[in-house]
């Protein structure tokens, strides 16, 4: 199906969620959202202006599920009413490599490690090694690691959860 039939399609679905809501209780969700958002950020409760999105997420779902909607349409209605409370306070969402550990360490800066790196393995490092017990962990990770930036958005949240 080509793209423009799909962006179609998932606005069309988009427009239908917020409509249940009715626009003017969406419009006043989503503002409220973006002051308790801005609000938290401003006081210093998160680090990002993305730090409440997993707890307000799962609260606006929760209760439009207690109102008798269906577990994944309030889960839709959710990313939709936070997606525009972020739009509204001008949040940019970082890239994944930004949102990745190594991205915060400053150049020049090591990380003493005693264990190997990779998930799953955890082994103690040998003499002369600094992140991954042996070649196979170092291509092991560098795998995956590859294998999530080409995963689609969906799928690279889909093996994140399952790796939780």
């Amino acid at each position: 199906m080509p793209a423009h039939l799909i962006n179609r399609k998932e606005r069309r679905a988009r427009d239908a969620r917020r409509g249940r809501l009715g626009e003017s209780r969406y419009n006043l969700l989503v503002r409220e959202l973006a002051r308790v958002i801005r609000m938290a950020f401003e006081a210093g409760d998160t680090g990002s202006l993305f730090g409440l999105e997993g707890p307000l997420r799962a609260g606006i779902r929760s209760d439009l599920c207690r109102q008798g909607w269906g577990w994944l349409t309030a889960d839709l209605c959710a990313r939709d009413l936070l997606d525009d409370a972020f739009r509204v306070v001008r949040a940019v969402r970082p890239t994944w490599d930004q949102g990745q550990p190594e991205w915060t360490i400053e150049a020049g800066t090591l990380i003493e490690r005693t264990r190997c790196a990779r998930r799953g393995c955890g082994r103690k490092l040998p003499e002369g090694h600094y992140k991954f017990c042996s070649r196979l962990c170092a291509s092991s990770h560098q795998k995956s690691i590859e294998y999530l930036r080409e995963a689609s958005d969906q799928r690279a949240l889909d093996i994140a959860v399952q790796r939780l």
